[in-house]
């Protein structure tokens, strides 16, 4: 029996209820980490936990609820962006993948890339026993039925501050 809340606006933030914390506390596992925006509205720092596979310069992201996550209005609003991936945060600008190209090489890359952690997450997801081809499926379908975007990595070791989102 698949997971009925799997998808909603509620699994998601449940979901970063207990991530977020527990990242910023220690690092998230590979695949995984925390993307700090800038509210559209507020102006805020707003973070939110993501499957984020990077890829040298690039950091590839999905949003899975389409229109509906919140942080995709604020990238669409701010590109500007930091991602904490495990020890690591990096600094960058966001955006929706448009070119056909760049669109393929996002999906090969993020849908094909499983880590240790992806098994886990489909147990909670799919609440199903996770294969390597099931993991890769539920990639594909996000993928497809998501929003992707790509974080084109500026420098490390630096974050956005509030001080940058009164500028």
């Amino acid at each position: 029996m698949p997971n009925p809340w799997a998808g909603s606006k509620f699994y998601a933030r449940l979901g970063n209820i207990f991530t977020r914390p527990l990242w910023s506390i220690r690092p998230a596992p590979p695949g995984f980490g925390i993307l700090t925006t800038i509210g559209c509205r507020s102006g805020k720092l707003r973070r939110q936990s993501v499957r984020a596979i990077r890829q040298g310069n690039v950091v590839y992201v999905v949003a899975m609820m389409g229109e509906k996550a919140a942080w995709l209005k604020n990238i669409r609003a701010n590109p500007k962006v930091t991602v904490r991936l495990g020890k690591e945060t990096l600094q960058g600008s966001a955006w929706e993948i448009s070119d056909s190209f760049e669109m393929q090489r996002a999906m090969e890359v993020y849908t094909d890339t499983v880590v240790f952690a992806d098994y886990l997450d489909y147990i909670v997801y799919h609440w199903g026993l996770p294969t390597r081809l099931k993991i890769v499926r539920a990639h594909r379908q996000w993928f497809e039925e998501g929003i992707p975007l790509i974080i084109q990595v500026e420098s490390s070791k630096a974050a956005i501050t509030q001080a940058d989102t009164a500028a």
